[in-house]
């Protein structure tokens, strides 16, 4: 009886059994799809590990680290890619370097070292006073800028704002003596004119008087002290203020004006002039040198609205971090619309330091 019971109920055709079969597969096929897709999802909505990863390359090839960079005697016809990597020079200026060499090209002075396509105005800076070019270098004639065949006493033509330590010394100067005027230069001091080199300390009466007449001011360093009385006169829009309107002012060159024109655009506007101080370089002499010559209107401040800001929007922010954008857009994620920032702070989401600092660069609308 139970097995006809099984025989009538349990038994199936090959037809039936294939069908069956291809249920089951279909069945299994769509439990497993969901549970991948349920996965997949979760991981994408909350990991920005892949584009950090992306920002980060883009970044590194664009921008250098020179602070954190080493600093030393270099030959920019010699030095390796590993050399130019510890200086902190970017790799795209790195890269560009290395071609330039390639193709033929030599460095025959200093200054031809800032004249490489990609190098910034601020890697220049950082490096030019390490620069020393051995004498095979040159295709011909004698540079000022090889120390090995002076004689004792033999004496030379040199600016004290762009002398490096070791032309310093090879002019008579002690080590010490060399690295105090080095020091002057790197707290924003600049020598305008011959007697400013004999401020510095330590520097006796018989080096000066003979040094004196070798001193040769560069015009850029020299005409600040003719335009200083112009520029107290000059009042500047800030946030409108082009790179020539700029260089108007005592002790802002071309350099300086266009790092506060490419910093002002990252933030979107000034909001007072004490972010100044903010622009790479800045030295607290120069800032309250010509504090006073800007106006800071806030009218036309560009703003990142955070409803529909990417994360490469606000990483790119000088005051969005990482951490910052990643809190910022899983907010939003969790609250579907942000309809204030103080929403943020309110659920403790984010601190009232950074709150107070990026909030006038911040809309919901």
């Amino acid at each position: 009886m139970r097995s006809k019971f099984i025989k009538e109920y349990f038994s199936f055709s090959k037809r039936e059994r294939n069908g069956l079969i291809v249920v089951f597969a279909v069945l299994i096929i769509v439990i497993l799809s969901r549970v991948i897709i349920a996965n997949q999802s979760k991981v994408n909505s909350n990991d920005f590990e892949s584009f950090e990863n992306e920002i980060d390359v883009f970044m590194s090839y664009r921008t250098p680290d020179l602070e954190d960079g080493e600093r030393f005697n270099f030959d920019p016809n010699t030095a390796t890619k590993e050399d130019f990597m510890k200086m902190g020079l970017c790799l795209r200026t790195i890269n560009s370097l290395i071609s330039f060499r390639e193709k033929g090209w030599k460095f025959y002075k200093p200054e031809d070292f800032e004249k490489v396509y990609d190098i910034t105005p601020e890697e220049y800076n950082a490096v030019k006073d390490y620069i020393v070019i051995a004498q095979q270098s040159y295709s011909g004639g004698k540079s000022f800028y090889y120390k090995e065949k002076l004689q004792d006493g033999e004496l030379f033509k040199f600016d004290p704002n762009t002398a490096t330590k070791e032309e310093l010394e090879a002019l008579g100067l002690k080590s010490w003596q060399a690295d105090n005027v080095i020091k002057f230069r790197d707290k924003g001091g600049i020598f305008r004119t011959e007697a400013d080199f004999a401020k510095i300390y330590g520097l006796d009466e018989k080096i000066v008087e003979k040094l004196s007449p070798f001193i040769e001011i560069s015009e850029e360093y020299s005409s600040s002290i003719q335009s200083s009385t112009k520029s107290n006169s000059i009042i500047l829009s800030l946030n409108s203020a082009t790179e020539t309107e700029l260089q108007q002012l005592s002790g802002i060159g071309p350099s300086y004006a266009k790092r506060i024109v490419e910093y002002r655009t990252r933030l979107g506007g000034f909001i007072n002039v004490e972010q100044l101080m903010e622009v790479y370089g800045m030295t607290e002499e120069l800032y309250l040198q010509i504090q006073d010559n800007f106006t800071v209107s806030t009218e036309k401040i560009k703003k990142i609205n955070i409803n529909t800001a990417e994360y490469k929007d606000l990483v790119t922010h000088p005051y969005i971090n990482k951490e910052n954008a990643k809190t910022i857009l899983n907010f939003k994620k969790f609250a579907g619309k942000i309809t204030s920032f103080d929403e943020l702070l309110k659920q403790k989401a984010i601190n009232r330091e950074f709150y107070d600092k990026i909030s006038p660069y911040i809309t919901t609308e």
